[in-house]
């Protein structure tokens, strides 16, 4: 079991981070301590604390009855100072933007597709903006506007992403305080934050597709030049160090236990334990995780609270069938209503970025792995789109790609007795199949049709957890949650291609260079746009 960061070391360096990458300027007010509490499920105390710490460091000003001000910058860390940690972090930084080209267009063709911009709470600002032109500051209104887009379009997960993502691109640095970015970086005749805003608005879905990501991988291409520019002009350039990137979609809720009920929902889900048989004792549980043994007791309580196993005095817990009428108590109790739309929004989340997530991991599975694969599949309790997940994370190679992916995949876990209990002969079955057929995808070579399977198993399992919601158990809120259309109508017009008898589109997220029976597909970046400060 990892290292777990502390609620307050978390908010702090996160609220931090803030603060020194220019998202919160100067003279600029931090959130109340109620918006902190209820941001990051913590107690008043604990962002009381954090204000303190802030305060110490000379990062903010606190009066009686206001929210705490950001100080004027004096005592924040000088240019140099700030130079070395980019460049420190530089290849972490070039993989964050890389992640964020794959990602980022879908989301927000999807968001944009299911909300008017007009009514945003942050339009005006941005039209204002585009209007006038970017001055200093200027992105952050297009950065809000995107946050309002995801939120309100797409789920408050969506927009909690794309929250984690400005703590680290360090934007501010590059646009504010880098004038040699705009030596790599094409400002235009016209001004970028119109074209920006004239994308959003665009009712095509692949066109928007398109535009969007050619601009995020030009922007991605000037932030690479650029750090390869500072490396080789600064003097005493400090060698490069492994960025961490963390996303925590659960902050203030991961608990040790929820993290071990986790990894043993998966482990019976996917036949690792099978029913009728005997979990680990729990000293052992205790030893594997890293914990107490009380920290165990407290998860094989919870799981069997949802009916997934039963503990025998003097004999151990054991691996039962599960019992609809049980877990439905449980599932849809009142204090349950937010695990249950983190779940749905998990898997939607889930439907959006395993396609290119597949698409780059493809190449690098070998004959053995598949072969070992289709073993796993044969089990009879096997939950085979769980097994090719967790093929796909050992071999994606952005790492904020695989964070990103391994933590939805891992907020997944609450809803695997509504995705693969219920109906089990008939609607796993189905699902096996379909997962089965996409890795003869993979034997064949076709990396695209891969990811479109995998991508469609998981719409599949996103309608049929809604409808078994809304018919079983008459949870009327997931009705709010939307289902992504087909992966395949992103496509770029004109790349087609054959699959069997029936005309489909062309894979539409480029894939890195690979010299094997994998062909490359991209789109061409014909799009003659201007790059964007939001990302």
């Amino acid at each position: 079991m990892e290292h777990q960061e502390t609620k307050f070391s978390f908010v702090y360096n996160e609220v931090k981070q803030r603060i020194l990458n220019g998202q919160v300027l100067p003279g600029n007010s931090l959130p109340s301590s109620r918006m902190l509490c209820d941001q990051y499920h913590v107690s008043r105390y604990t962002v009381n604390r954090v204000f303190d710490a802030l305060k110490k460091d000379g990062l903010i000003e606190i009066q009686p009855r206001l929210a705490p001000v950001v100080l004027d910058g004096e005592k924040m860390p000088g240019s140099e100072h700030i130079l070395r940690d980019i460049l420190k972090k530089r290849e972490g930084l070039v993989q964050i933007y890389r992640t964020w080209t794959l990602i980022l267009p879908p989301l927000l063709v999807f968001a944009t597709q299911n909300c008017s911009l007009e009514m945003m709470p942050h339009y005006k600002q941005a039209m204002r903006v585009s209007r006038i032109g970017v001055a200093a500051g200027g992105w952050r209104a297009f950065s809000a506007f995107d946050r309002d887009v995801l939120k309100i379009g797409g789920s408050p997960l969506l927009c909690d992403l794309y929250s984690t993502f400005e703590l680290y691109h360090d934007l501010t640095f590059f646009t504010e305080q880098c004038p040699c970015f705009y030596d790599f970086f094409p400002r235009g005749s016209v001004p970028f934050a119109g074209v920006i805003m004239d994308i959003m608005k665009d009712t095509d879905p692949v066109v928007k597709h398109g535009r969007l990501t050619a601009l995020y991988q030009r922007l991605t291409s000037s932030i690479e030049c650029t750090l390869k520019h500072l490396a080789e002009t600064a003097p005493d350039c400090p060698p490069p160090s492994e960025a961490a990137f963390s996303w925590r979609p659960l902050r203030g809720k991961d608990y040790f236990y929820m993290r071990i009920i986790s990894d043993l929902n998966q482990k019976i889900g996917s036949g690792e334990y099978p029913r009728r048989t005997y979990l680990p004792h729990e000293k052992a549980l205790a030893g594997q995780y890293g914990v107490s043994v009380s920290t165990v007791r407290k998860a094989l309580a919870e799981l069997e609270q949802r009916g997934f196993v039963k503990t025998l005095n003097g004999k151990g817990t054991v691996v039962i069938e599960p019992d609809s009428s049980r877990v439905s108590q449980v599932i849809f109790s009142s204090r349950r209503t937010e695990e249950a739309m983190r779940y749905l929004q998990a898997l939607q989340l889930l439907v959006l970025i395993i396609h290119p997530a597949a698409l780059s991991a493809a190449p690098l599975f070998t004959a053995k792995e598949l072969d070992e694969l289709d073993g796993k599949f044969a089990m009879p309790d096997s939950i085979c789109i769980v097994e090719i997940v967790e093929a796909i994370l050992k071999h994606i190679e952005l790492e904020p790609l695989r964070i990103v992916l391994a933590e939805t995949f891992r907020l997944t876990e609450w809803g695997y007795y509504i995705a693969y209990y219920t109906d089990r002969r008939q609607a796993l079955e189905d699902l096996n199949g379909r997962v089965a057929a996409s890795v003869q995808y993979l034997r064949a070579g076709d990396a695209a049709s891969f990811a479109d399977s995998i991508a469609d198993c998981y719409r599949h399992v996103l309608k049929r957890a809604k409808v078994y919601m809304l018919e079983n158990y008459n949870f009327y809120k997931a009705a709010s949650v939307r289902i992504p259309e087909n992966t395949e109508r992103f496509a770029p017009p004109g790349q087609r291609r054959r699959r069997g008898d029936k005309q489909e589109t062309a894979p539409y997220m480029a894939v890195k260079p690979y010299k094997g029976r994998f062909a490359e597909s991209k789109y061409d970046g014909k799009a003659g746009c201007i790059l964007p400060f939001n990302l």
